[in-house]
């Protein structure tokens, strides 16, 4: 039998690069030879050994959900793609069942089983050099898309579902809160959509990297600016139209993105509070402001975000490539997980594992 490299989670730090079989496409299914495989916020979560996401020395596991490659081989009946095709996968942790009321409203991102096939959850498993993927969860790319952009859809995808849960008209002012990824990619979003976006940041290289990649109009560095003065002198004394908490940091940023509003305006968190976040509801209560959180991302009105965010990234309305920083291969794997989670040190904005 065939084997690979892949990595194995044991808990927070604790990550082991293993021999593996190659899995065998099944009916319905491609296997896909890894090219890149994207470090998301909530692996980094997990690393810190925080989040609900975790695995253990009782109860490992493989990860990495953004991922990207060419198909190797192909199970029986699938049609529309070859051997050799460069393909972005949509991650299968976010399989639905098509009959729930969710699925059946259009909510697929709701679905009462997502993640699941029969009783088993499923996950992608990028983090290794092969993985098997449903066939139609695998996206042809242009040829002028690289591996590297079609590994972060899954970041743009989320994107899209947040503005698509807000859809504020353009012209609308939006603050952004957060330089990561996801601030990143929801501020290019953001703009290809006419708003116009003021992104704050801890550090002065991301928010560099905002204005040269397109994500926004103007940058505020928390710290050293007043993020409420920036936003009062950015929407003319208003408040922003939308905000949005790509952050989450609980003590701070769900408070601040309520203070930051517009009465009658839109608060949307995009981030995920690795504990219960700090919120005064009489303020909320006295500007009525719209909460909504974005969880993920499915359809809407029947088209997939995901298909979505690759046309975005396929027509060059958004920079994808821009934002790749740091790239490690599979064997330094916890070196590319350490330079996530220490940004200030690496300057790391997306890091990709490339087997």
């Amino acid at each position: 039998m065939s084997t690979q490299h892949a990595a194995v989670f044991y808990g927070s730090r604790d990550i082991r690069v293993e021999t593996l079989p190659i899995p065998e496409p099944g009916p319905g299914e491609v296997l896909i030879r890894v090219g890149a495989a994207g470090i998301c916020g909530s692996d980094v979560l997990a690393f810190r050994g925080l989040g609900p996401w975790q695995h253990s020395a009782d109860k490992p596991g493989r990860d990495g959900h953004e991922l990207a490659g060419e198909v190797a081989a192909l199970g029986a009946g699938v049609t529309g793609l070859s051997v050799g095709q460069r393909v972005a996968v949509e991650p299968k942790h976010l399989i639905n069942c098509g009959v729930c009321p969710a699925c059946a409203a259009g909510r697929t991102h709701l679905c009462q089983r997502r993640g699941y096939v029969g009783d088993t959850h499923v996950t992608s498993e990028g983090f290794a050099e092969y993985d098997l993927c449903p066939a139609e969860r695998a996206h042809p790319l242009p040829d002028h898309v690289s591996l590297a952009a079609g590994a972060i859809l899954d970041c743009y995808a989320c994107g899209v579902h947040t503005y698509n849960l807000v859809e504020t008209p353009p012209g609308s002012t939006a603050v952004i809160l957060g330089a990561g990824t996801m601030g990143l990619t929801m501020g290019q979003v953001a703009r290809s959509h006419g708003l116009k976006v003021l992104l704050t940041g801890m550090s002065r290289e991301s928010l560099d990297l905002a204005i040269k990649a397109g994500a926004a109009d103007e940058v505020a560095l928390v710290g050293t600016e007043d993020v409420a003065k920036a936003t009062a002198e950015f929407t003319q004394g208003r408040g922003a139209d939308l905000v949005v908490d790509a952050v989450a940091i609980s003590e701070i940023t769900l408070q601040q993105s309520v203070e930051l509003v517009t009465p009658g305006g839109q608060v949307c968190v995009l981030g995920v509070y690795p504990e219960p976040p700090r919120l005064e509801p009489h303020l909320a209560y006295v500007k009525e402001v719209s909460l909504h959180w974005s969880n993920s991302y499915g359809t809407f009105r029947g088209v997939s975000e995901y298909a979505t965010a690759l046309d975005l990234v396929a027509s060059r309305t958004v920079a994808a490539d821009a934002l790749i920083t740091h790239r490690y291969p599979l064997d330094r794997i916890v070196e590319g997980f350490v330079a996530a989670d220490e940004k200030d040190r690496s300057l790391a904005m997306k890091v990709l594992i490339q087997p």
